[in-house]
């Protein structure tokens, strides 16, 4: 005891304000989300130059030591061993008429008009990545005659059939949107036109191109950063930041293209994103979004948090009670085994 107090008596450790947030952040929390506490300090930082420094340089710290940790990860761990049946599953799996937003009954039925006059052809290739050459015939064949049987009535009266061919509701097109830098979205989607990974945050691959911060613009702090006036202010804001490549792009090309659903499995839907989610959840074109949520050792969930997080990007509450899924009707994120 006497050398325990004697070695905290001559202790002494210089450690960052940043470093004390998160720090402080995991104590209370048991999670920390750092780029939101980046940029509470960043707006404590008006008019200091010298903390505004100090602050950026630890912050550029971190973003290195997460990316060598990151790196190592992915070269020692990250590989196909890791994969989850399950979640591919999940991935490619099709749509619901009950996952549909009530006010995009409109864009249902013209995607489902659309398929009823799929021919021969256009109907294997809208199969061909999600089904086996063996597999094919015999789906391919049974869906065609399910659309010469249902056809006529649908479109002129639109009832619903009893049961829609699982296959007739797959997506014409998917974008895995990844947040998390590292190559495991890739190992989850067969590599032709119909899948696409957009890595919107950059890649490991390319420290320079990584975009670690925060972005909302919305918030009114936002407003009086950028009358600052200082560009050093602005450097670990996303938006700006998109438009180093073409990734945000894709993602705008993508949504304005036809009708989406919005499937989030691992991203927690924080204000870190908001000007991108405010986008993705509110655009015309999105038609649902639906939630895989989390369940403890204790058998408790995480679907309410999601739903207040993802509820906080939006503007119009009304809207947002439309197109999330409900519980009942959305599940747990698969795992492994």
């Amino acid at each position: 005891d006497d050398i325990r107090i004697e070695y905290k008596s001559y202790l002494h450790i210089n450690i960052s304000p940043l470093l004390h947030r998160i720090s402080k952040s995991i104590e209370t929390k048991g999670w920390v989300d750092i780029e939101a506490d980046y940029y509470s300090m960043l707006v404590e930082c008006k008019g200091n130059k010298d903390e505004l420094e100090r602050l950026n340089k630890d912050f550029a710290i971190i973003q290195k030591l997460l990316i060598k940790y990151l790196s190592e990860t992915q070269e020692k761990q990250i590989d196909e061993s890791i994969l989850c049946d399950s979640i591919k599953s999940a991935m490619l799996s099709p749509f619901s008429k009950e996952e549909i937003a009530v006010s995009s009954g409109d864009k249902w039925w013209n995607f489902i008009e659309n398929r009823l006059k799929l021919k021969g052809a256009e109907l294997r290739r809208m199969l061909a990545p999600y089904v086996d050459k063996q597999q094919m015939r015999t789906i391919s064949t049974k869906i065609s005659d399910f659309i010469k049987i249902n056809n006529d009535s649908i479109i002129v009266h639109r009832k619903e059939p009893t049961k829609w061919p699982d296959y007739f509701l797959v997506p014409d097109l998917i974008m895995l949107l990844n947040f998390n830098y590292t190559k495991t979205a890739d190992l989850y989607v067969p590599k032709n036109e119909k899948f696409i990974v957009n890595h919107i945050h950059g890649e490991l691959s390319n420290p320079a191109g990584v975009i670690f911060g925060y972005g909302d613009e919305s918030d009114d702090e936002y407003k009086t950063i950028v009358k600052q006036n200082d560009n050093e202010y602005l450097s670990y804001i996303k938006t700006s930041r998109y438009l180093e490549d073409d990734k945000y792009r894709q993602l705008l090309s993508f949504i304005n293209s036809d009708a989406y659903q919005v499937c989030i499995m691992g991203h927690s839907c924080g204000l870190s994103d908001k000007t991108m989610l405010n986008t993705l959840f509110e655009h015309e074109n999105c038609v649902s979004i639906k939630p895989y949520y989390y369940v403890n050792d204790q058998g408790k969930n995480n679907y309410l948090d999601m739903v207040q997080n993802i509820s906080r990007n939006f503007t119009n509450p009304m809207l947002m009670r439309d197109r999330v899924v409900n519980k009942t009707l959305c599940s747990p994120m698969p795992q492994q085994g």
